[in-house]
Protein backbone atom coordinates (compact mmCIF):
# COMPACT_ATOMS: atom_id res chain seq x y z
CA UNK A 1 0.00 0.00 0.00
CA UNK A 2 3.06 2.39 0.95
CA UNK A 3 4.60 1.64 -2.53
CA UNK A 4 1.23 2.67 -4.07
CA UNK A 5 0.95 5.75 -2.45
CA UNK A 6 4.33 6.72 -3.18
CA UNK A 7 4.02 5.66 -6.84
CA UNK A 8 0.32 7.62 -7.27
CA UNK A 9 2.72 10.96 -5.27
CA UNK A 10 4.91 10.70 -8.10
CA UNK A 11 2.58 10.41 -10.31
CA UNK A 12 0.88 13.44 -9.18
CA UNK A 13 3.97 15.37 -9.25
CA UNK A 14 5.31 14.36 -12.30
CA UNK A 15 1.58 15.80 -13.88
CA UNK A 16 2.26 19.42 -12.30
CA UNK A 17 5.69 19.80 -12.95
CA UNK A 18 6.86 22.62 -15.08
CA UNK A 19 9.90 22.07 -15.53
CA UNK A 20 9.68 18.14 -16.41
CA UNK A 21 6.96 20.14 -18.87
CA UNK A 22 9.46 22.36 -20.58
CA UNK A 23 12.25 19.53 -20.70
CA UNK A 24 9.74 17.32 -22.31
CA UNK A 25 8.98 20.23 -24.68
CA UNK A 26 12.61 20.23 -26.05
CA UNK A 27 13.44 16.65 -25.90
CA UNK A 28 10.27 16.46 -28.73
CA UNK A 29 11.69 19.31 -30.57
CA UNK A 30 15.42 17.45 -30.64
CA UNK A 31 13.20 14.53 -31.50
CA UNK A 32 11.40 16.25 -34.53
CA UNK A 33 14.47 17.27 -35.77
CA UNK A 34 16.44 13.95 -35.60
CA UNK A 35 13.32 12.90 -37.73
CA UNK A 36 13.23 15.85 -40.36
CA UNK A 37 16.89 14.66 -41.12
CA UNK A 38 16.72 11.40 -41.50
CA UNK A 39 13.74 12.21 -44.18
CA UNK A 40 16.48 14.14 -46.09
CA UNK A 41 18.60 11.70 -46.33
CA UNK A 42 16.50 9.49 -47.57
CA UNK A 43 15.36 11.88 -49.91
CA UNK A 44 18.71 13.06 -51.11
CA UNK A 45 18.97 9.50 -52.25
CA UNK A 46 16.94 9.78 -54.71
CA UNK A 47 17.00 13.33 -55.74
CA UNK A 48 20.47 14.49 -55.09
CA UNK A 49 21.93 11.12 -56.32
CA UNK A 50 24.28 10.55 -53.61
CA UNK A 51 25.23 7.32 -51.54
CA UNK A 52 26.80 8.65 -48.42
CA UNK A 53 24.68 9.39 -45.28
CA UNK A 54 22.84 7.40 -43.30
CA UNK A 55 19.30 7.48 -42.74
CA UNK A 56 19.52 6.34 -39.18
CA UNK A 57 18.94 8.44 -35.89
CA UNK A 58 22.98 8.60 -35.34
CA UNK A 59 23.93 8.76 -39.09
CA UNK A 60 21.60 11.73 -39.50
CA UNK A 61 23.23 12.98 -36.13
CA UNK A 62 26.52 12.91 -37.36
CA UNK A 63 25.70 14.97 -40.11
CA UNK A 64 25.67 17.61 -37.39
CA UNK A 65 29.33 17.26 -35.88
CA UNK A 66 30.89 18.91 -38.64
CA UNK A 67 31.02 22.65 -37.10
CA UNK A 68 31.12 24.19 -33.84
CA UNK A 69 27.30 25.40 -34.21
CA UNK A 70 26.07 21.79 -34.90
CA UNK A 71 27.96 20.38 -32.44
CA UNK A 72 26.42 22.50 -29.85
CA UNK A 73 23.16 22.00 -31.45
CA UNK A 74 23.83 18.31 -30.61
CA UNK A 75 24.70 18.92 -27.04
CA UNK A 76 21.57 20.71 -26.89
CA UNK A 77 19.98 18.03 -28.03
CA UNK A 78 21.20 15.61 -26.02
CA UNK A 79 20.32 17.46 -23.11
CA UNK A 80 16.84 17.38 -24.34
CA UNK A 81 17.08 13.80 -25.14
CA UNK A 82 18.49 13.04 -21.49
CA UNK A 83 14.89 14.61 -20.30
CA UNK A 84 13.04 12.34 -22.53
CA UNK A 85 14.33 9.78 -21.07
CA UNK A 86 13.81 11.13 -17.63
CA UNK A 87 10.29 11.19 -18.93
CA UNK A 88 9.06 7.90 -20.17
CA UNK A 89 11.38 5.88 -17.25
CA UNK A 90 9.10 8.04 -14.59
CA UNK A 91 6.49 6.97 -17.31
CA UNK A 92 7.34 3.17 -17.39
CA UNK A 93 7.34 2.84 -13.72
CA UNK A 94 4.40 5.17 -11.99
CA UNK A 95 2.11 5.68 -16.06
CA UNK A 96 -1.01 5.13 -17.18
CA UNK A 97 -2.84 4.54 -13.94
CA UNK A 98 -5.75 5.26 -15.10
CA UNK A 99 -5.68 1.80 -17.34
CA UNK A 100 -5.67 -1.90 -15.51
CA UNK A 101 -3.92 -5.15 -16.04
CA UNK A 102 -2.45 -6.03 -19.49
CA UNK A 103 -2.97 -3.15 -21.40
CA UNK A 104 -1.32 -0.50 -18.19
CA UNK A 105 1.97 -3.45 -18.44
CA UNK A 106 1.68 -3.35 -22.67
CA UNK A 107 2.03 0.65 -21.98
CA UNK A 108 4.64 0.80 -19.36
CA UNK A 109 6.53 -1.79 -21.57
CA UNK A 110 6.08 0.52 -24.94
CA UNK A 111 7.84 3.71 -22.19
CA UNK A 112 10.30 1.62 -21.57
CA UNK A 113 11.13 1.10 -24.94
CA UNK A 114 11.22 4.54 -25.94
CA UNK A 115 13.57 5.14 -23.00
CA UNK A 116 15.98 2.96 -24.25
CA UNK A 117 15.86 4.57 -27.65
CA UNK A 118 15.97 8.17 -26.18
CA UNK A 119 19.08 7.26 -24.32
CA UNK A 120 20.52 6.26 -27.10
CA UNK A 121 19.99 8.56 -29.27
CA UNK A 122 20.94 11.12 -26.65
CA UNK A 123 24.55 9.15 -25.88
CA UNK A 124 25.20 9.11 -29.75
CA UNK A 125 24.67 13.40 -29.85
CA UNK A 126 26.74 13.54 -26.76
CA UNK A 127 29.26 11.95 -28.05
CA UNK A 128 29.41 13.20 -31.41
CA UNK A 129 29.17 16.80 -29.63
CA UNK A 130 32.94 16.04 -28.18
CA UNK A 131 34.48 13.78 -30.18
CA UNK A 132 33.08 14.49 -33.67
CA UNK A 133 32.19 11.93 -36.25
CA UNK A 134 35.35 9.73 -35.48
CA UNK A 135 33.14 9.42 -32.06
CA UNK A 136 30.07 8.12 -33.80
CA UNK A 137 28.74 4.65 -33.18
CA UNK A 138 29.48 1.07 -34.33
CA UNK A 139 26.68 0.45 -37.36
CA UNK A 140 24.03 -2.06 -37.06
CA UNK A 141 25.82 -4.88 -38.86
CA UNK A 142 29.05 -5.28 -36.48
CA UNK A 143 26.95 -4.60 -33.27
CA UNK A 144 24.88 -7.33 -34.55
CA UNK A 145 28.04 -9.58 -35.35
CA UNK A 146 29.15 -9.00 -31.80
CA UNK A 147 25.74 -9.86 -29.90
CA UNK A 148 25.46 -13.18 -32.28
CA UNK A 149 28.99 -14.48 -31.28
CA UNK A 150 27.97 -14.36 -27.67
CA UNK A 151 25.97 -17.24 -26.15
CA UNK A 152 22.39 -17.21 -26.88
CA UNK A 153 23.59 -14.18 -29.26
CA UNK A 154 21.14 -15.72 -32.56
CA UNK A 155 17.96 -16.05 -29.76
CA UNK A 156 18.89 -12.30 -28.19
CA UNK A 157 18.78 -11.30 -32.29
CA UNK A 158 15.66 -12.85 -32.85
CA UNK A 159 14.01 -11.36 -29.56
CA UNK A 160 15.45 -7.66 -30.71
CA UNK A 161 13.28 -8.39 -33.85
CA UNK A 162 10.63 -9.49 -32.82
CA UNK A 163 10.04 -6.66 -29.95
CA UNK A 164 11.35 -4.04 -32.63
CA UNK A 165 8.44 -5.43 -34.86
CA UNK A 166 5.87 -5.69 -31.89
CA UNK A 167 6.81 -1.87 -31.49
CA UNK A 168 6.13 -1.13 -35.52
CA UNK A 169 2.72 -2.60 -35.28
CA UNK A 170 1.71 -0.97 -32.27
CA UNK A 171 2.83 2.45 -33.69
CA UNK A 172 0.63 1.43 -36.84
CA UNK A 173 -2.41 0.58 -34.67
CA UNK A 174 -1.59 4.17 -32.80
CA UNK A 175 -1.79 6.12 -35.71
CA UNK A 176 -4.31 4.37 -37.27
CA UNK A 177 -6.63 4.77 -33.89
CA UNK A 178 -5.36 8.53 -33.40
CA UNK A 179 -4.69 7.77 -29.78
CA UNK A 180 -1.69 10.21 -30.34
CA UNK A 181 -4.45 13.07 -30.22
CA UNK A 182 -5.13 12.28 -26.19
CA UNK A 183 -1.18 13.77 -25.58
CA UNK A 184 -2.22 17.06 -27.36
CA UNK A 185 -3.70 20.16 -25.64
CA UNK A 186 -7.23 21.47 -26.26
CA UNK A 187 -6.13 23.93 -28.39
CA UNK A 188 -4.63 21.17 -31.12
CA UNK A 189 -8.10 18.97 -29.98
CA UNK A 190 -10.35 21.34 -31.67
CA UNK A 191 -11.10 23.74 -34.40
CA UNK A 192 -9.46 24.06 -37.89
CA UNK A 193 -6.13 23.07 -36.15
CA UNK A 194 -7.20 19.55 -35.49
CA UNK A 195 -7.47 17.90 -38.96
CA UNK A 196 -4.17 18.81 -40.35
CA UNK A 197 -1.93 17.51 -37.13
CA UNK A 198 -4.46 14.27 -36.97
CA UNK A 199 -3.40 13.73 -40.43
CA UNK A 200 0.61 14.55 -40.11
CA UNK A 201 0.57 12.63 -36.83
CA UNK A 202 -0.96 9.36 -38.65
CA UNK A 203 0.73 9.34 -41.72
CA UNK A 204 3.83 9.77 -39.37
CA UNK A 205 3.17 6.88 -36.91
CA UNK A 206 2.46 4.67 -39.95
CA UNK A 207 4.98 4.87 -42.27
CA UNK A 208 7.30 5.22 -38.79
CA UNK A 209 5.41 1.64 -37.50
CA UNK A 210 6.72 0.18 -41.17
CA UNK A 211 10.45 1.37 -40.17
CA UNK A 212 10.33 -0.58 -37.50
CA UNK A 213 8.80 -3.73 -38.73
CA UNK A 214 11.18 -4.09 -41.78
CA UNK A 215 14.15 -3.25 -39.38
CA UNK A 216 12.74 -6.12 -37.57
CA UNK A 217 12.41 -8.29 -40.29
CA UNK A 218 15.88 -7.60 -41.37
CA UNK A 219 16.58 -8.91 -37.86
CA UNK A 220 15.12 -11.66 -37.61
CA UNK A 221 16.45 -12.55 -41.50
CA UNK A 222 20.08 -11.89 -40.25
CA UNK A 223 19.44 -14.28 -37.51
CA UNK A 224 18.39 -17.10 -38.75
CA UNK A 225 21.26 -16.75 -42.41
CA UNK A 226 23.88 -15.84 -39.80
CA UNK A 227 24.46 -13.25 -41.56
CA UNK A 228 25.01 -10.00 -39.16
CA UNK A 229 25.42 -7.62 -42.52
CA UNK A 230 22.09 -8.61 -43.59
CA UNK A 231 20.67 -6.34 -40.58
CA UNK A 232 21.36 -2.57 -41.53
CA UNK A 233 17.78 -1.78 -40.43
CA UNK A 234 16.35 1.26 -42.44
CA UNK A 235 19.82 2.24 -44.10
CA UNK A 236 19.88 -1.47 -45.82
CA UNK A 237 16.11 -1.53 -46.78
CA UNK A 238 16.68 2.16 -48.58
CA UNK A 239 19.94 1.04 -50.79
CA UNK A 240 17.95 -2.22 -51.16
CA UNK A 241 14.72 -0.59 -52.94
CA UNK A 242 16.82 1.67 -55.12
CA UNK A 243 17.56 -1.13 -57.20
CA UNK A 244 14.08 -2.31 -57.67
CA UNK A 245 11.48 -0.45 -60.23
CA UNK A 246 9.89 1.10 -57.75
CA UNK A 247 12.31 1.91 -55.32
CA UNK A 248 12.58 5.34 -55.65
CA UNK A 249 9.08 5.88 -55.22
CA UNK A 250 9.04 3.63 -52.29
CA UNK A 251 11.88 5.64 -50.36
CA UNK A 252 10.01 9.17 -51.16
CA UNK A 253 7.26 7.63 -49.17
CA UNK A 254 9.57 6.31 -46.14
CA UNK A 255 11.16 10.04 -46.55
CA UNK A 256 7.90 11.96 -46.29
CA UNK A 257 6.58 9.64 -43.61
CA UNK A 258 9.13 9.97 -41.67
CA UNK A 259 9.20 13.83 -41.87
CA UNK A 260 5.71 14.04 -41.12
CA UNK A 261 6.64 12.64 -38.16
CA UNK A 262 9.24 14.82 -37.49
CA UNK A 263 6.68 17.66 -38.20
CA UNK A 264 3.78 16.12 -35.59
CA UNK A 265 7.04 15.89 -32.80
CA UNK A 266 7.51 19.75 -33.14
CA UNK A 267 3.41 19.91 -33.27
CA UNK A 268 3.36 18.05 -29.98
CA UNK A 269 6.53 20.06 -28.17
CA UNK A 270 3.85 23.11 -29.10
CA UNK A 271 0.68 21.57 -27.95
CA UNK A 272 1.79 19.08 -24.87
CA UNK A 273 -0.72 18.24 -23.00
CA UNK A 274 0.87 18.38 -19.53
CA UNK A 275 -1.85 16.78 -17.55
CA UNK A 276 -0.95 14.11 -19.18
CA UNK A 277 2.47 13.67 -19.45
CA UNK A 278 2.07 10.42 -17.61
CA UNK A 279 0.01 8.69 -19.50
Amino acid sequence: MADQDTAEEVDRQARHSTALEWSVRVGLVAYGLIHLLVAYVALRLVFGGHSSGSATGSGALSALADDTLGKVTLLLMALGFAALVVWQLLTAFVGYRDRDGMQRHLMRFGALCRAIVYGYLGVNAAVLAFAGKSGGGSSPDSTTAKVMSAPGGTLIIVGAGLVVGAVGVGQIVFGISRRFVENLDEQAQDGDRRIPIVLVGQVGYVVKGIAFITIGVLLGWAAITHDPQKSGGLDQALHQLLGHGLGSLAIVVVGIGIGCFGVYALIWSRHLDDTSITG
